[in-house]
């Protein structure tokens, strides 16, 4: 601050002791001055996400799996336009080898690849956001119950295809991503909460200094994504649709590992609790207040272990 400032034309009053914080006068008076806003937001409103499942065993769901590397940690999600679209691809053509049956588990089968395929189908195009797959690999085919364990095992590998739509960023969600984003710029002593009505005041103040460094993160959530590109505009009062905004504003850094935890030992952990969970629900008995204590201490355990 001491030598950039004289440099930068920005005026300063003179610490009275070299550890003490430098201050500027201000529009609102003379105050500390400010270095840095941080601010973690949520999305805005959204449509209803949507989810289908369904076990596959075809031989080309298995080459797509391995042609993009899901043997490595048994998962795979495909969002890119080229990888949605060669899923879709696999769909059409299963759909039509399929043909009419009579066979109610082939007649199953295809009613889920058609949806399949419809989803995929939805707006004419991929934009790769909107819609995802995800593929996990079962070694000895999907459980269906726990009486079945021992022809479970001896059953072929198979592949859980999860198909995720919806949940989409509405229009509500985007005049609410811009105002909070016109807000933003405001939030600085000589903004007055005026949106900006003092040009040059506000964080625009911050964005025009030799402080400035705005980074703009999201994770890879189409909503998410739209989210912060409609609050970039508002932001930096930026013109045009929310794609190109989009592109050249916001990074997604791996953002997901924020979120997401590829740990085996909580993964084995809410496992355990969300099975008691079921089968506690799943007793024709009142709740107690001692089961209250008794699950308590159950849980407690289990995480100390």
């Amino acid at each position: 601050m001491r030598e950039l400032a004289p440099q930068f034309h920005i005026p300063w009053s003179i610490p009275t002791e070299a550890e003490d914080i430098p201050i500027v006068p201000t529009t609102s008076g003379t105050m500390m001055e400010l270095r840095c806003v941080i601010a973690v937001i949520r999305h805005g409103d959204r449509t209803p996400k949507q989810k289908m499942k369904m076990e596959v065993k075809h031989p080309r769901f298995f080459e797509l799996f391995e042609k993009y590397d899901g043997y490595k940690t048994g998962k795979l999600k495909l969002k890119k336009p080229e990888q949605l679209q060669e899923v879709l691809d696999i769909a059409r053509q299963l759909v039509v080898d399929l043909g009419t049956h009579s066979d109610c588990e082939i007649e199953e089968r295809k009613s889920k690849l058609e949806q399949l395929k419809s989803v995929l189908e939805m707006y004419g195009h991929f934009s790769g956001i909107n819609r995802k797959v995800q593929l996990t690999y079962l070694p000895h085919g999907h459980p269906k119950a726990a009486s079945e364990d021992e022809a479970r095992r001896e059953s072929s590998p198979s592949l859980l295809l999860v198909l995720k739509w919806g949940g989409e960023l509405t229009p509500a969600g985007r005049v609410q991503a811009e105002e909070l984003g016109r807000a933003f710029r405001c939030m600085y002593p000589g903004g007055q909460g005026d949106y900006a009505g003092f040009p040059g005041c506000g964080l625009l103040r911050l964005h025009s200094t030799y402080r400035h460094d705005l980074k703009i993160y999201a994770s890879d959530e189409g909503r998410v994504q739209m989210t912060a590109a409609a609050f970039a505009k508002g932001l930096l009062a930026l013109e045009g649709e929310l794609t190109p905004i989009l592109v050249q504003m916001v990074k997604s850094a791996n953002m997901n590992g924020l979120l997401d935890s590829d740990s085996d030992s909580l993964s084995s952990c809410q496992h355990r609790v969300k099975a008691r969970l079921h089968e506690i629900m799943q007793k024709d008995a009142d709740f107690l207040s001692d089961n209250c204590r008794v699950e308590s201490m159950g849980y407690i355990q289990h995480s100390n272990q």
